[in-house]
């Protein structure tokens, strides 16, 4: 009863299809999981567009955990099997893909059996999976592992994936480069992740594996096929993070400069730079600063557009009117930010259990202090708790905060923290002399470029 029925639906399904397409550029993927207790209703494949995981389709599991794709393949590439453990970096299923393919899988929590009339390379791409779940362990967060236990590991399991890499000598040429491609970027993607993760205990600064020193000074990243692995911007992005943590004296900020040069191939560089943009949080001045380096990188269509609409966010409140609110001093005098109408204002919304936000204090102070006597007010509006309203008063008074010193209502209910969506501080606001934003989202006291700004704004 249980082949009748998984049969029954995969038939139906492809004489559905087969009124439409022609089947022969279909692959046909049945699976099984056996799994106990295993729950998802749901599982999805993935395929690769520039270098990300994107969904190509998904299939309902039935109550005996089995499912099916009948998807078409228009080139031939990897497809990844998510039943929930994609993102977790639990054991990767990933399939190579063509035409006509027929593949039988039974997944169990760490592994899976292929079978099936016609499943191409897959036996060997199979192997290079289970290289990569012995490499992810390392790599996953929450997991307690350390340096005591990863570079044991390193040299072997390296030395491992290009054994492998070397056997791999099918009659598709195509088809091997990009196999060893993905060996080679699993095994470095997920060494670089590994020192991005939380530890128990970290090895001494110039303690790294003797392999990540020629990475380093052998990395070019010139193959546009690492766009085809989902893990493919990944790797760059890991790769610089690295660098950026772990070369010279002490860690410092992305420099988008430093990779476009470090990039060769065009595609790469243009992916790379728009996932760095989407995730760096830059300011609007930052940004103005490296925008005219990095656009000309930025030429596909897929950037233009990203570049417009990223513009448009970064922009969306300069030369609004600011939020003109009363809040209370810590001698409960109310105070307007219309008080300050006339003046620039820079604001600082913090609160006294906030590390990273205390950590600007001295910064604060110091700005304060020179700036002092010119048209620039500085208000500290703390987000703490009603009930903490003694706890800031005396934090105040103790550390001999300097500036005008306010305490919103409702912390993060507040009207300021919700007009401009406040859900994480330390966050600076800057304000024109008529009460209009400069930039919602300013630049801490400690980064010297804000005293650039300030003195350009005070001068004009």
């Amino acid at each position: 009863m249980k082949n009748k029925s998984f049969y029954f639906i995969m038939t139906f399904i492809m004489v559905q299809m087969s009124y439409a397409v022609n089947l022969s550029d279909y692959a046909v993927i049945k699976g099984t999981i056996s799994i106990p207790d295993f729950k998802a209703k749901e599982v999805t494949l993935y395929n690769v567009e520039e270098g990300k995981p994107v969904v190509a389709a998904t299939a309902k599991v039935n109550s005996l955990g089995e499912f099916g794709f009948l998807t078409p393949v228009s080139a031939a590439g990897f497809y990844y099997v998510d039943y929930g453990q994609f993102k977790s970096r639990n054991q990767l299923i990933r399939l190579y893909l063509e035409p006509k393919l027929d593949i039988n899988l039974v997944i169990n929590k760490t592994n899976y059996t292929l079978s099936g009339k016609n499943t191409g390379q897959n036996a060997l791409v199979q192997k290079a999976n289970e290289i990569y779940n012995e490499f992810a362990p390392f790599a996953r967060l929450g997991e307690n592992v350390t340096y005591v236990e990863f570079y044991p590991f390193i040299d072997k399991g390296i030395a491992k994936a290009d054994e492998f890499s070397k056997s791999i000598k099918t009659k598709d040429a195509a088809f091997n480069k990009l196999l060893k491609l993905a060996v080679a970027t699993d095994v470095e993607e997920l060494t670089y992740t590994f020192f991005r993760m939380p530890r128990t205990a970290f090895p001494d600064k110039n303690d790294r594996p003797a392999v990540m020193k020629t990475w380093e000074t052998d990395k070019k990243f010139t193959d546009p096929d690492l766009l085809k692995l989902q893990n493919g911007v990944s790797l760059m992005s890991n790769y610089f993070f690295y660098i950026t943590m772990n070369t010279g004296d002490a860690p410092k900020r992305l420099d988008l400069t430093e990779a476009i040069t470090h990039i060769t191939d065009p595609a790469l560089k243009d992916v790379y730079l728009r996932d760095a943009v989407a995730n760096s949080r830059m300011k609007i001045e930052e940004y103005e600063k490296i925008a005219p380096e990095i656009k000309p990188f930025m030429v596909s269509d897929n950037s233009k557009a990203f570049l417009l609409e990223y513009e448009k966010v970064l922009h969306k409140s300069v030369g609004q009117k600011g939020l003109d609110f009363t809040y209370k001093d810590i001698n409960d005098k109310p105070v307007s930010f219309s008080d300050f109408k006339g003046k620039y204002v820079y604001i600082d919304l913090w609160a006294t259990w906030c590390g990273p936000c205390k950590a600007e204090i001295p910064h604060m102070k110091k700005i304060e202090e020179d700036y002092h006597g010119k048209n620039i007010v500085f208000v500290s509006l703390s987000l703490d708790k009603p009930k903490d309203a003694q706890k800031w008063k005396d934090f105040v008074t103790k550390e001999q905060l300097k500036g005008i010193q306010l305490m919103a209502d409702k912390d993060f209910g507040s009207d300021v923290a919700k007009n401009y969506e406040v859900n994480a501080i330390p966050r600076f606001l800057l304000f024109d002399t008529k009460g209009n934003i400069i930039n919602a989202d300013a630049l801490r006291p400690s980064n010297p470029e804000l005293r650039v700004q300030l003195d350009k704004l005070l001068k004009s």
